[in-house]
C-alpha cells in the first residue's frame, strides 16, 4: 500500500464507479507526475498552509507537479 513521503500514513483506497468495478484501485492523495512522491491530503494542505503564496503544488523532493491521484 502506498505511504505518504511526509507523514508515513498509508493512502488509503477508494471506490471510483467504473474503474472500481474494473479493479482499478485508486488511491486518496497526491502524486508527483515527474518523480511518484505521495502525499496525503492532509499533508498537502498543511504544505498550503505553510507555503502560503508559495508553490504548494510543487514535490518536495524534485519541484515536480504534485497532481491529485
Amino acid at each position: 500500500m502506498p505511504e505518504c513521503v511526509r507523514c508515513g500514513t498509508a493512502l488509503e483506497a477508494r471506490s471510483s464507479g467504473i474503474a472500481d468495478r474494473l479493479g482499478l484501485t485508486s488511491y486518496e492523495g497526491y502524486e508527483c507526475r515527474d518523480c511518484g512522491t505521495l502525499l496525503c491530503g492532509g499533508c498537502y494542505r498543511k504544505r498550503t498552509i505553510e507555503l502560503a503564496g508559495g508553490s504548494h503544488d510543487r514535490c518536495p523532493t524534485c519541484d515536480g507537479l504534485l497532481l491529485s491521484r
